[in-house]
């Protein structure tokens, strides 16, 4: 894996820069909507409600999409749709002004803004770079996103606690998402530079979609490595997709750290996913993907697992490191598997299958967890997701195609 393609790349460092623009501002977003819905609501339940409608696209809508990416040019589907977010995001604190149900609706169309970026992005990669640069390619995509986390989460802390003790909660956060909605615009215009999509013309728009959509189901089902993989993510947000509404919890309810504590915790955990990408190389030269995936995976919820034992800010932000490490060790994998692993036309309907699948166990669990948090506590469930996840890791180490995916 050869980590110097930033430096030979500008492709690649043109997609890393927009992510990390965005990013940022989806960081003051995230802390600010936190804020606001906490603040008007006092409710885990609403709270949690945010995750779950993010995710309902992807269930509704995602194979569809994922057809509709293989057909479309992919680097205006990326553009378009940091366009229609900068609109939605900037409206968020109006609409939470009159209505909280409209707040939903936006977050919901914005869900659907990201639901065409992503397998947008994950299928014109390996038409933009290299065969042998792909696998770093994606770590570092991963680690950008990430990187804002580290960077991203204590500035996004200070600012929200800053501009609504100065301005109120209403103003404060209008602020906030201003400057989410000018990242996405500054995300478009670095985007819109990229090279034409090259595939578009080979890739047509022949077929009936139903039956486009089917040969990407066909195909998750009939390759036992990637079969055996999208199982996985499945499985891995179905127990730990709810970890930020988790953290919401933690930051509130158990160390009583507030937005704070909150920053923190994120952005540790964006810490560790830079170490886990450059742990990946070395990790790479020793171990196939399959068995990386699952070290991810048992190292990820592990951490959880040890965070519910503990009320300490500090314990659970060096906890959320581990977490951020086993994160990039399960994910940057998995997507490179399913890349090289996929033929070019049929890339963004697989990639759709699995949002679709992996976006379903997201919205289950997130839906459970703010109601569970209420219930049994935060610490509790922390507890039985975490060890969920590494028995998990467990069996699928006992299963071939898991294990020894290369």
């Amino acid at each position: 894996m050869r980590m110097d393609v930033i430096t030979r790349s500008p492709v690649v460092r043109r997609i890393l820069l927009s992510g990390f623009v965005s990013g940022l501002g989806d960081r003051m977003h995230q802390v600010a909507l936190a804020e606001l819905i906490l603040s008007l609501t006092d409710s885990m339940v609403k709270a949690g409600l945010v995750f779950v409608v993010s995710t309902v696209p992807y269930v509704l809508f995602g194979l569809v999409v994922g057809a509709l990416v293989d057909r479309w040019d992919r680097r205006s589907a990326m553009v378009g749709a940091d366009l229609a977010r900068a609109a939605l995001v900037a409206a968020i604190p109006v609409a939470a002004a009159i209505n909280l149900p409209l707040v939903y609706l936006l977050l919901f169309a914005t869900a659907c803004g990201r639901m065409v970026f992503t397998p947008a992005q994950q299928a014109v990669l390996p038409e933009l770079v290299d065969a042998d640069d792909l696998g770093a390619a994606n770590s570092l995509v991963r680690a950008a996103q990430y990187l804002t986390d580290l960077v991203g989460y204590p500035i996004a802390a200070g600012a929200v606690v800053l501009l609504t003790g100065a301005l109120g909660t209403a103003w404060g956060t209008q602020v906030a998402f201003a400057l989410d909605a000018a990242s996405f615009l500054a995300s478009a215009l670095l985007l819109w530079q990229l090279p034409a999509d090259a595939s578009r013309a080979a890739r047509g728009a022949a077929g009936r979609l139903r039956e486009q959509i089917a040969d990407g189901l066909q195909f998750v089902l009939a390759h036992p490595e990637i079969r055996a993989n999208t199982l996985l993510f499945v499985v891995g947000p179905l127990l730990l997709g709810s970890l930020h509404t988790l953290w919401v919890g933690f930051a509130w309810r158990v160390s009583n750290t507030g937005a704070l504590g909150f920053g923190l915790t994120e952005a540790l955990t964006g810490a560790g996913v830079l170490l886990g990408v450059c742990a990946l190389p070395r990790a790479s030269a020793a171990l196939n993907k399959g068995r990386i995936i699952l070290l991810g995976f048992a190292l990820y919820g592990g951490a959880i697992l040890a965070v519910g034992t503990t009320a300490s800010l500090p314990i659970a932000a060096a906890l959320a490191l581990f977490a951020g490490a086993g994160n990039v060790l399960f994910l940057v994998p998995s997507v490179t598997l399913v890349q090289q692993q996929t033929p070019a036309d049929l890339r963004g309907r697989v990639l759709g299958v699995r949002l679709t699948l992996t976006y379903a166990a997201f919205a289950s669990s997130n839906a459970l967890a703010g109601g569970l948090s209420d219930v049994v506590g935060v610490s509790l469930l922390m507890m039985l997701l975490g060890g969920g996840a590494v028995a998990m890791a467990s069996l699928a180490y006992l299963v071939p195609s898991a294990r020894e995916a290369i």
